[in-house]
């Protein structure tokens, strides 16, 4: 169905019809849990076939769930559909939020998760009618605790060539894009490519210009000391920019500081780092900062911060820290590399794809359909407003003012001096 409208209007805001029933033929058994250890072993291994992003994996997701996903009070749930065989052939990490009088079904990750998706076996075709089975079986199951419409934001249609099987339940446009691009393997030849002569000569300018006031070092978080560093410099960074610029901002909370603090305790299966922290230091001082994480071959920055004193800012010392991460990357082997949600004009210096977003809702019964138009309405308002800056800035002050620090999280983008296409 093309839209929100056609669907609602239909038996399926209310129950699964006889044919879809019959049609839900992939599905053998569906079952809800509550706790992580009831699904590790399963999400393990569909975590490790499943096209899936990083925000998808049990070293983000179970740090987030302990941390932000407590403090902001979601109550999470694991759906796992299996086979005639018992084999797990599908997994969606949920939870919970309630939004004053109403319940709401989410991806778990909440606004740190750049890209949401189902963990999908790969060979088995998933149709509209096995994942609305799904989604209302799992309702079934939660009785009085049942969210009243399930909103899954921040969806990708595709993930590398494979198809999004929740691409097929009715969707709205997500308000943003994410930006995204293929790497290689000789991080030179990639920057020639993404960077124009002059945007190249004006940043070894700047780097040049930095140098003379010191030391200019690259460092990485591949010691405790120093991904304490890094993170310190991070949060001082970012809270500082946020209220320069009167963005309201949660970084200041204990929950995101814990949250991060796990995430770079994290250790890949060789032993190494998770959470990939880069630094570029003046001397002792640290300048500007990047924090992201790999999952089969492709890189996503999450989190970037620099210093906004006008001396240093002026070098663009965040864009001097992107190329070196960007190389880095080119250099472990990396095929792809993302910049996450947001736009920003330093993003599609690197990235050359620009990922269209969605959001699927799946209304349960009438309260749900009404729910469900009502974030049609909310989600086009966002979109409208965004791509007006001037009223972006405005509802943005608005929010500072009445909220303070403790609505939405700051985005990070540091305006680069260098625009030009190669």
């Amino acid at each position: 169905m093309s839209s929100v409208a056609e669907f609602v209007a239909s038996p399926h805001a209310r129950r699964l019809s006889a044919e879809d029933k019959r049609r839900a033929s992939v599905v053998a058994k569906i079952a809800v849990h509550r706790s992580i250890a009831a699904v590790e072993a399963d999400w393990a291994e569909l975590e490790a076939i499943a096209p899936a992003s990083v925000y998808q994996t049990r070293a983000f997701l179970i740090p987030w769930i302990e941390t932000l996903g407590r403090a902001r009070d979601i109550d999470p749930f694991f759906v796992v559909a299996k086979d005639a065989n018992e084999t797990a052939i599908a997994l969606l990490c949920l939870g919970i939020q309630r939004r004053g009088w109403f319940k709401a079904g989410m991806f778990l990750g909440g606004k740190e998760s750049n890209f949401n998706l189902g963990l999908f076996r790969p060979g088995i075709h998933f149709s509209a009618a096995d994942l609305r089975h799904l989604l209302h079986e799992a309702a079934s199951a939660l009785g009085s605790e049942a969210p009243h419409i399930f909103i899954l934001k921040n969806q990708p249609h595709l993930w590398g060539a494979i198809q999004n099987p929740l691409a097929q339940l009715p969707q709205v446009e997500s308000a943003s894009f994410a930006y995204a691009t293929e790497l290689a393997r000789d991080a030179q030849n990639f920057l020639t490519r993404r960077l124009s002569k002059d945007s190249r000569k004006k940043l070894r300018k700047k780097e040049e210009r930095l140098a003379t006031q010191g030391d200019l070092t690259l460092i990485t978080g591949d010691t405790p000391d120093n991904a304490r560093r890094i993170l310190n410099a991070f949060f001082l960074e970012k809270i500082r920019r946020c209220e320069e610029q009167q963005i309201p901002t949660d970084f200041a909370d204990a929950a995101t500081r814990a949250f991060f603090d796990r995430l770079s305790q994290q250790k890949t299966a060789d032993g190494r780092a998770w959470l990939e922290l880069s630094g570029l230091t003046l001397n002792d001082r640290i300048i500007a900062t990047y924090a992201g994480a790999a999952h089969r071959g492709r890189f996503s920055a999450m989190v970037n911060s620099f210093d906004s004193d006008p001396i240093i800012a002026k070098s663009s010392p965040g864009d001097l820290l992107l190329m070196k991460l960007v190389a880095a990357q080119c250099a472990n082997g990396r095929s792809s590399f993302d910049l996450g949600i947001g736009e920003a004009r330093y993003k599609m210096t690197y990235c050359d794809t620009t990922v269209p977003l969605f959001d699927a809702l799946m209304p349960m019964g009438v309260l749900g359909y009404m729910l469900a138009l009502r974030q049609v309405i909310c989600s086009k308002i966002k979109m409208e407003i965004k791509q007006r800056p001037r009223a972006f800035a405005v509802v943005r002050r608005l929010t500072y003012i009445v909220h303070g620090r403790r609505m939405e999280t700051c985005e990070s983008a540091e305006p680069p001096a260098i625009l030009q296409e190669p």
